[in-house]
């Protein structure tokens, strides 16, 4: 079962097969977005370039803004990083970190507090890679790779409060149901698995999308995901929910968005989903990457695709509160866009005064489209000053209804890097590919913050 799924050229591609409908035109007015300063990393970008929303690839520590990627050349796929120097606004060559098993391969990004860079690597059910910088804030040199997991995807990385690494992705099996496992690698200390955290109920294909973000005090870890499973193992028929849970002792316990203590891994059931669908329902769920604002309030990104057309939410909890609110997001979209189907292949995340920041994408789908790579994909970001009650939108970049612009990976806090007031992004200017080792020229472009 594992060797059928890893043939598909992106795991959720097997949208294509559902018979979804299309989404009416856009207005033919809204053909420019938001060019602000536009800076091209690369011309090499692989299909899945900037993806995915587990993982962090932008870190701002002093002066310097490091930003990874994944790129891909005649000789296969590389992860490459370059360096942003906030004085005078320079960016340095790239400096490669190593290859990628396929385009699934990319990197997660982190920092410790004095400053040494972190980055997983490599992974499409095999092991990580893990290498750390030689010097504080500077990417040009890294120690050799540690091999560490097994048959791990999807890292999601953040650095605790004693400089201790953890980390959570998909592990999959071949007669058993695929898990979201933790590892942590304590100062000094190899890697080292902790267990599993979130479980299908399923002996089929799972995945978990699944982000961690830090509470502002850096002693309350919080993971948000989306658990999509296969009951029968059949492309036609999938289960997703929207979780959320916390964990106060660096991910060795976590409690589910009810507040109870989970005993073991939670699945659908267990974790008490904020949102649930399946295709049976004709509701299709996407999950963004998560993050938590100054006064301790969570924010999940999440879209609901019914029949032909999507509609995205943010669900944002204080801590003072027992119950989540859902704030629609499609009637904040710029004007001429209002129509368009709107999807969390994106994430949020808190500027260092509190302001929300969402990145996601906009498109317009043909009937059975597979809504990911689509052509007439946009880059959209929002921004509220009022806690997510309102926003106001822009689409990035110059509008191509022929390339999309998508899988938009938005600076967030991970444990010791800095935010400024609205956080830096960069995405994928160029199309999917047919296969996990197609080798393509898309460019990745980065969009600056604001008060890095």
């Amino acid at each position: 079962m594992i060797k059928h799924f890893r043939n598909f050229p992106h795991e959720i591609s097997f949208w294509a097969r559902i018979g979804w409908g299309g989404l009416m035109l856009l207005c033919a007015g809204a053909r420019l977005g938001w060019a602000a300063d536009l800076e091209v990393l690369s011309a090499a970008g692989s299909g899945r370039a900037t993806a995915y929303v587990e993982s962090p690839k932008i870190i701002s520590f002093g002066d310097r803004t490091h930003v990874a990627w994944l790129d891909s050349s005649a000789d296969g796929f590389r992860v490459q990083i370059r360096t942003l120097d906030q004085v005078t606004g320079q960016w340095g060559d790239k400096v490669t970190l190593g290859p990628a098993e396929d385009n699934h391969g990319g990197p997660a990004l982190t920092i410790d507090a004095a400053g040494y860079l972190h980055v997983l690597y490599y992974s499409h059910h095999h092991p990580f890679r893990y290498r750390r910088s030689v010097r504080p804030n500077d990417a040009s040199e890294w120690t050799p790779n540690e091999e560490f997991g097994h048959n791990l995807t999807y890292p999601g990385l953040v650095c605790a409060a004693d400089g201790s690494l953890i980390m959570v992705a998909r592990r999959s099996y071949e007669d058993r149901p695929w898990e979201l496992e933790l590892w942590r690698k304590s100062p000094g200390e190899a890697w080292s698995r902790q267990g599993p955290v979130l479980r299908s109920r399923h002996t089929d294909y799972a995945q978990f999308a699944a982000s961690l973000a830090w509470s502002p005090d850096h002693k309350t870890l919080h993971l948000g995901a989306r658990i999509l499973e296969l009951p029968t193992g059949e492309l036609s028929l999938m289960h997703a929910g929207v979780v959320h849970l916390t964990s106060t002792d660096d991910g060795l316990t976590w409690s589910n968005a009810a507040g109870t203590t989970l005993r073991e891994a939670a699945t659908i059931d267990t974790a008490q989903p904020l949102a649930t669908g399946s295709t049976d329902q004709s509701r299709i769920l996407h999950v963004g990457s998560i993050d938590v604002g100054p006064a301790g309030e969570v924010a999940i990104p999440y879209n609901v695709r019914v029949q032909e057309t999507s509609q995205s939410w943010i669900a944002i909890k204080s801590p003072a509160q027992t119950t989540w609110r859902h704030h629609a997001l499609n009637r904040f979209l710029p004007h001429g866009w209002r129509d368009a189907a709107l999807l969390m292949h994106g994430g949020v995340a808190y500027g260092n005064t509190g302001r929300l920041v969402v990145t996601g994408v906009v498109m317009r789908m043909a009937p059975d489209s597979t809504a990911w790579g689509e052509p007439s994909t946009e880059v959209v970001r929002f921004v509220s000053v009022d806690g997510g009650e309102t926003f106001t939108s822009r689409i990035v970049g110059e509008v191509d209804p022929d390339v999309p612009h998508w899988m938009p990976n938005i600076e967030r806090r991970t444990g010791f890097n800095k935010v400024g007031v609205e956080p830096a992004l960069i995405y994928t200017a160029g199309e999917r590919g047919d296969a996990l080792k197609d080798q393509l020229s898309n460019r990745v472009l980065w969009v600056p913050g604001v008060g890095n």
